[in-house]
C-alpha cells in the first residue's frame, strides 16, 4: 500500500484541496498569502511536470466558481489570475486553465454586477473584472474587454456617478465592439455565436444609449 501511494497522483487531493481554498475565498491578503498561494504553486508544478492531462481535470479545478456567490467568486477568480495567471499560460494545459477560471470569474461577476450596494464591493468587482477580460481568449477576450466596460456604467452610478459618466462607458463599449473579430473563433459554429452575440450586443446597447441620452 505504501508502494501505491508514493506511486499515485497527488493531483486529485490537491483538487479538493484548492477546491475548498476557492469555496472559502475571502478578499483578505492574508487569506491569500497563507491559503491560495501555496496551493496555485503546487498546482503549478504539477501542470508543469504534465500531471494534469486532460480538461476535465482542469475543469474540475475552476468547478466551484461556477456555483459560489456571484461577487465572490469573481473576486477569487480575479486574484488567482492576477497572481499566477501570467506564469500558469506559459506551460502546456495552463492556458486553458487560465481560461476556464477567467469565464467562470466573468460570468459570476456579470451576475454580481445588479447586486453589490457597497462602495467597496462595487470598485473590488471592478476591479476584477479588468483583470478577468485579458485572460479570455481572442475573439472572446474582445467582447469581455467591450462588455467590461459596459458593466463599469452601471457600478459607476453605484459610485456616485452621474448619467454622463454612464453613457460615456457605453459609447466607449459600443466602440469596442469594432474590435471583434468573429474569424478569430476555432470554428464555424463559434464564428456565427459571435457574430450574433456582436450584433445582439450592438443593437441593445446602442438602444439603451438612445433611451438614456433621449430621458437626460
Amino acid at each position: 500500500m505504501a508502494l501505491f501511494r508514493r506511486g499515485s497522483s497527488p493531483l486529485p487531493e490537491l483538487i479538493r484541496e484548492v477546491n475548498t481554498a476557492f469555496l472559502q475565498y475571502t478578499p483578505d491578503s492574508q487569506y491569500f498569502e497563507a491559503t491560495l498561494a501555496p496551493l496555485l504553486a503546487r498546482l503549478y508544478a504539477l501542470i508543469k511536470i504534465g500531471d494534469v492531462r486532460s480538461v476535465d481535470q482542469l475543469d474540475a479545478i475552476a468547478a466551484p466558481l461556477r456555483t459560489m456567490p456571484p461577487l465572490t467568486a469573481a473576486l477569487c477568480a480575479a486574484s488567482v489570475l492576477h497572481s499566477s495567471g501570467r506564469s500558469l499560460a506559459e506551460i502546456p494545459l495552463g492556458e486553458p486553465l487560465t481560461q476556464l477560471i477567467a469565464a467562470a470569474g466573468m460570468a459570476a461577476a456579470q451576475k454580481a454586477v445588479p447586486q453589490v450596494t457597497s462602495e467597496q464591493d462595487c470598485r473590488q468587482l471592478i476591479t476584477a473584472l479588468d483583470v478577468l477580460w485579458r485572460f479570455e481568449p481572442s475573439p472572446y477576450r474582445e467582447i469581455d474587454h467591450a462588455q467590461v466596460v459596459y458593466l463599469t456604467g452601471h457600478l459607476a452610478l453605484t459610485l456616485g456617478y452621474d448619467h454622463d459618466a454612464l453613457a460615456s462607458r457605453w459609447r466607449q463599449a459600443v466602440r469596442l465592439l469594432d474590435e471583434v473579430d468573429p474569424a478569430a473563433a476555432r470554428n464555424s459554429t463559434e464564428r456565427d455565436t459571435v457574430e450574433r452575440t456582436k450584433r445582439h450586443l450592438e443593437r441593445s446597447w446602442t438602444e439603451q444609449l438612445a433611451a438614456l441620452t433621449a430621458g437626460s
